[in-house]
């Protein structure tokens, strides 16, 4: 009876696949057979001119929801950064190229929904990232570009490349949907501006049943392959494009008339000829490879046909510099599928070819400037498909294989901060371990331990510290690292005010040194040089001038650990009569700046108190010499070199009378961030029910209206964020934040405050476990039908 839809004409294998990512589209739980089984598994690869490797796939973040994974290692091996996409609903990455300039576009299919409710049916999905994995745009959260990504009821993206012309090359198919029936598959084509990723042109192959896997472009020459269904029958097909997508050739063939045969994947030669793999099947039971080399006006030149009496495929090809043909994907041992990897010369001849140890397939595989051979997909662990990514030799010897699905090798590190702390130091411990560890250890060396994974912690004493972190993984395993932690003396504080602040010769003028503070103990002496030979000492002293003009007036303090600190103002001191000196101020935006930042100064609030202020002078490194003359009370300066800086500001009243006022700033080279922000690396959650964490954010300097921002996020997940505040230079504020989860998940979230913003801090979210309803069941019915029939048509 299924036999009346067209949809069962096409090859099963391929359906195979097709069909599991529906049925990962549509949440169904209990259907999850060893042939559709779909964990982790990587479907994609491409080198940059670095010879670093970009894999993308799909991730099982719950047993409800699949996301697109992009990872980068480097040319040895060793993951680099993981991105997971953050869309809301389910999605797979199926391919990846890369341009030019490093720009990353990875490929595959995101799931529609209608008031929440997930579909069987998908759309194309492409994500631009940078070299560094932070996402540029998608496809998807624009809503011009999604409509123009949705060509038919599903729509699954299987290949991507870059052409020279820069522009982005896909394929897949297209399904067409007539009443309740699936009526017809095409291939569907298109050419993408990577600038806005909008489709320039498009074209829909459509033979009779037409499905696109795999891609290659080469100078102005577009070659996709696939399959065509007629009769019951599958057949290559290799179609030839221009770089607008006008077909140059279209070709199909087949072994003979009972044989069907699929395409998985093609690539260009240097001279223009065109190799492809995929399969045959040969009789009841036997599937071996098939790979063809046509010359560039399609004419036949070998096939080469690898099997036995088991089920083998080639799910990819490649060529090295030579012209060389690389085909992979997997053979059969016993009931075993296994890696297979094998390497023709441009003629056809066997040069090499081996079974690997890998029980599992490869499903990409790419070449990079050295001819190694870089392959993708996945391995069978338990029961489960984990990724798999290896690198090999152009001889085929193994050269490493990379942490699978970027589960790294467990090792421990940490940082802290600030750096050179002090007694009066809360110091924040950084857990920056890689592997995912599960549990933490602190050791601060003075007999306090911790078992926080970002703890705080403060010491009595001045010293050198032996601090020790130990993690340990989900396995057991663990890694230790101790690094030194130096505590010192915190210096005091030394700060004063005088009054009056617009003094004449003769008066007195009080100095008040209560301003100053020692963190982590007490002031002992405090020094006063009024610039005019006189010395005194106290916190509250008194002193008058005998002749008017400028002053240079230090304080010094030492504290009860013999640390000091000085502290300078000018002071102007006018001759007494009838007219009142101008009054200075001024306020800055801030008094800690990075190296090279401007800041702004504002002395609006000087007055003078029987006339008007006519000049603003600024003085920006204490030196008594006004480098900057201003009308307006208001400013900016900024510094290159480090150091603490006495800025003085000098008013002049329309009597020629003047007057100052002086201020620090501090200038440092920032290494880090300025804003810190703590977060649980993961949480639990009951569905449905909100739950409050606490979020801390840290800044390092003066930072305002810092708002906590929400980035990322995937999964039906809902979060209320605090208002916007403001923060101190080392002051912490600790935020309680409300979530709530349909799904798991994860946010991902970042500080940003007036020209300052902090790393990432990410949350995983896990529910507790419970039931997953199921989407519909004729779906259902449906999917095991079609289950049903390609165990028959494959056993």
């Amino acid at each position: 009876m299924l036999y009346k839809y067209p949809l069962f004409f096409i090859s099963m294998k391929k359906l195979a696949i097709m069909l599991a990512m529906l049925l990962m589209f549509s949440y169904i739980p209990y259907v999850k057979p060893a042939e559709l089984q779909a964990n982790d598994e990587a479907y994609g690869v491409a080198v940059d001119s670095n010879g670093d490797i970009v894999v993308v796939g799909q991730h099982e973040v719950s047993q409800d929801k699949y996301v697109m994974r992009v990872e980068k290692y480097g040319s040895d091996g060793i993951l680099k950064w993981q991105q997971d996409y953050d869309a809301d609903v389910l999605n797979v990455g199926k391919a990846v190229a890369i341009d030019t300039n490093g720009y990353i576009y990875a490929g595959g299919a995101i799931g529609k929904e209608i008031a929440g409710i997930p579909l069987p049916s998908t759309d194309y999905l492409i994500v631009k990232y940078d070299k560094n994995g932070n996402k540029i745009m998608d496809s998807y959260s624009t809503p011009s570009l999604r409509e123009m990504y949705n060509k038919g009821f599903t729509d699954i993206l299987n290949d991507m490349a870059v052409g020279d012309d820069g522009y982005i090359y896909a394929t897949g198919m297209t399904f067409s949907l007539s009443g309740k029936n699936l009526t017809n598959i095409d291939f569907w084509t298109i050419k993408i501006d990577p600038l806005n990723l909008a489709i320039v042109k498009e074209h829909i192959f459509d033979n009779e049943i037409d499905a696109a896997f795999g891609i290659d472009v080469r100078d102005d020459t577009v070659v996709v392959v696939g399959s065509v269904g007629k009769q019951d029958i599958n057949k290559y097909c290799v179609v030839k494009y221009d770089s607008n997508l006008n077909v140059e050739w279209a070709k199909i063939y087949y072994e003979q008339d009972k044989y069907s045969c699929a395409a998985s994947d093609a690539v260009i030669l240097p001279d223009g000829s065109i190799a492809v793999t995929g399969w045959v099947y040969m009789d009841d039971t036997s599937y071996d490879i098939l790979t063809i080399l046509f010359d560039k006006n399609g004419n036949r030149e070998w096939k080469r046909i690898e099997g036995g009496d088991k089920k083998d495929d080639g799910l990819c090809i490649a060529s090295d510099s030579k012209g060389n043909v690389i085909v992979a994907g997997y053979k059969t041992e016993g009931t075993v599928p296994k890696w297979y990897i094998i390497k023709y010369t441009k003629n056809g001849n066997v040069l090499w070819d081996k079974v690997d140890d890998v029980v599992g397939q490869i499903n990409r595989i790419a070449v990079d400037g050295n001819d190694n051979i870089i392959a993708v997909g996945y391995e069978e662990i338990g029961g489960e498909h984990k990724y798999c990514i290896r690198k090999y030799s152009p001889e085929g010897e193994l050269l490493w294989e990379a942490s699978a699905g970027g589960e790294e090798k467990l090792e421990a590190y940490f940082t802290w901060s600030p750096e050179t702390p002090t007694r009066a130091d809360a110091i924040h411990f950084y857990d920056k371990s890689k592997g995912n560890p599960v549990a933490w250890e602190w050791d601060f060396g003075d007999g306090t331990k911790s078992n926080q994974q970002n703890p705080v912690h403060q010491y009595n004493n001045i010293g050198t510290y032996d601090v020790t972190l130990t993690v340990w993984a989900s396995d057991g395993s663990k890694d230790s690292i101790t690094r030194q932690v130096v505590v010192v003396n915190a210096p005091p504080y030394a700060d004063f005010t005088y009054s009056p602040l617009n003094p004449v010769e003769g008066q007195e003028i009080t100095f008040d040194a209560s301003k100053c503070y020692d963190k982590d103990g007490s002031i002992a002496n405090y020094t006063w040089n009024f610039g005019d030979g006189n010395i005194a000492y106290g916190k509250v002293v008194s002193h008058s001038y005998a002749s008017n003009g400028t002053y240079k007036v230090t304080l010094t303090i030492k504290d009860n650990d013999g640390a000091t600190k000085s502290v300078y103002k000018y002071i102007t001191v006018n001759v007494a009569g009838e007219n009142a000196p101008p009054i200075a101020n001024f306020v800055v935006d801030k008094l800690h700046a990075k190296l090279g930042e401007e800041v702004s100064f504002d002395a609006s609030a000087s007055y003078d108190p029987d006339g008007n202020i006519l000049f603003y002078r600024w003085d920006w490194n204490g030196d008594g010499i006004f480098d900057e003359e201003y009308t307006q009370p208001y400013a900016t300066h900024k510094w290159l070199q480090e150091g603490t800086y006495t800025v003085v500001l000098q008013v002049e009243d329309n009597n020629g009378s003047t007057n100052t006022y002086s201020k620090e700033i501090e200038v440092k080279t920032y290494t880090t961030n300025m804003l810190i922000v703590t977060a649980p690396a993961k949480i639990t959650l009951e569905k449905g029910k909100e739950k409050e964490i606490e979020i801390r954010v840290r800044a390092l300097t003066d930072v305002s209206d810092v708002s906590l921002m929400l980035i990322n996020k995937t999964g039906n997940i809902t979060i209320s964020l605090p208002s916007p505040f403001n923060l101190t230079a080392n002051e912490e504020k600790v935020l309680t934040v409300k979530i709530k989860a349909q799904t798991s998940g994860v946010i991902s979230l970042k500080a940003i405050g007036s020209g300052e913003e902090s790393d990432v801090a990410t949350v995983t979210i896990n529910l507790e476990k419970g039931s997953t309803p199921s989407f519909t069941l004729p779906l259902l019915i449906i999917a095991v039908a079609l289950i049903l029939l390609y165990r028959r048509r494959c056993s």
